[in-house]
């Protein structure tokens, strides 16, 4: 990869090495594709010179698409041609952060709104986690899986849990559910606004795979938005190519949004906010590749806003992201309503947690696994951040919510479907 001379930024200190931001849907098992995104690091610099770097660019013949400003960053997204730059400016550490996005859409064609002031619906879906809370063939103890309904009857859906927890029994569960809440009936489709995986590993994705796969014609799938690592630079979980092929196989003309820090994404009556991606863990020393010793760090952290309430979606966001963020995001940015209780409950995060402040909480975990072992003081240190203990729900059952009166109001709770993997995988093959 290499930067045109043309894009120089002109102040700060520029990092010796491009960093790979990595592809959409391009398959990247063997090396770079015509989807990798080379980002540039400016350090030592300011909100000035990021301004006059603008001022370059839109002169070059870039048009400004979208900007936002907080408290955190300032950021922009500009178009010329075929061309789209993001850039953004973080103002805490006095960096900027320079992205050839070249495996996106233009954000104002990813988003769409709508003048609902309802808040959405929110479903923590039940999976099956190993009772004795162990990570093995038939069972799991990780995993997660939300829904969120719109004010359109579109879904927005988030991760997707292991291919251990998508037994037949279980897809068609899920199946069966998403037509009830969508209120769809056999030969109609089910749209989907959206699905947005918060990293790559495989107990983040197994139900988008299997419901496509198993149910090619129900479902009209319109988006995807993710930030994930070049394939190569942490290879292993071959899950994520088995994701991205089922993505270019079954939803021709799917529009793909790469996750960079500031965009702001509106899905009907749904806002998310991006505070942190991968890339704003490199540093001039390390900016040919991820530094950060944990993959579980790639996760991508959103602010969610609905109706009168506000989500935290953390993935499995471990310390060195946690360390990384409070210095650099405000904690007024962090004050949600509810938390989604970050790695299962497998680490700490105590300097986070009282910063989100937030008044209920989910664990993408079933009860004896948030309470097992050394898990039980890492969920007590969120628990003593909640409103209250009783506003604590697991994973281990389905639960709907939505923001009304103030607050954040169970609307369904039901059962589990599905129990241990039955040997078929992620292409429906027994084995």
């Amino acid at each position: 990869m290499e930067w045109k001379k043309e894009w120089a930024y002109d102040g700060g200190i520029s990092a010796g090495a491009l960093y790979n931001t990595g592809a959409m849907l391009a398959d990247d098992s063997h090396g770079d594709t015509e989807e990798d995104s080379p980002m540039l690091l400016v350090t030592d610099t300011s909100a000035e010179e990021y301004g006059r770097y603008l001022e370059k660019l839109c002169a070059l013949g870039f048009e400004k698409i979208f900007e936002n400003r907080n408290k955190a960053v300032d950021s922009c997204q500009l178009k010329r041609g075929d061309t789209l730059l993001y850039v953004y400016y973080t103002c805490a550490a006095g960096e900027v952060r320079i992205i050839e996005d070249r495996a996106s859409c233009a954000l104002k064609d990813f988003s769409y709104g709508c003048e609902s002031e309802d808040s959405a619906e929110i479903y923590q879906y039940g999976l099956y986690y190993d009772p004795q809370n162990q990570y093995g063939s038939v069972a799991v103890n990780c995993g997660m899986f939300y829904i969120i309904r719109l004010t359109d009857n579109r879904l927005v859906m988030i991760d997707g849990g292991d291919y251990r927890q998508c037994s037949a029994e279980a897809i068609e569960g899920m199946y069966r559910f998403l037509r009830r809440i969508t209120n769809t009936g056999e030969g109609e489709k089910i749209h989907i606004a959206a699905w947005y995986f918060t990293h790559a590993h495989s107990d983040h994705m197994a139900a988008c795979v299997r419901l496509l796969r198993t149910y090619p014609e129900a479902f009209a799938l319109e988006r995807v938005m993710f930030n994930f690592l070049p394939y190569t630079m942490c290879p292993g979980d071959e899950d994520i190519l088995v994701l991205k092929e089922t993505l270019r196989e079954y939803c021709p003309g799917l529009r793909g949004l790469k996750l960079h820090n500031g965009q702001v994404i509106t899905l009907a009556n749904v806002r998310f906010e991006v505070l942190y991606t991968h890339e704003d863990a490199v540093t001039p020393g390390s900016s040919g590749s991820f530094p950060l010793e944990d993959f579980n760090c790639t996760s991508v952290i959103l602010k969610m806003t609905t109706g009168s309430g506000t989500v935290m979606w953390l993935g499995d966001t471990n310390t060195e992201t946690e360390a990384l963020v409070l210095r650099t995001v405000p904690v007024d940015l962090w004050k949600s309503d509810v938390v989604q209780i970050a790695h299962h409950c497998f680490n700490f995060l105590s300097g986070l947690y009282p910063a989100i402040d937030a008044d209920y909480a989910m664990l993408p975990n079933s009860h004896y696994g948030g309470h097992a072992g050394a898990n039980h003081d890492k969920l007590m240190d969120v628990v003593n951040c909640l409103a209250s203990p009783e506003n604590l729900w697991y994973e281990d059952q389905t639960t709907g919510f939505r923001f009304q009166g103030g607050k954040f109001q169970v609307i369904l709770e039901e059962a589990r479907v599905g129990g241990a993997h039955d040997g078929v995988d992620l292409y429906g093959r027994h084995s």
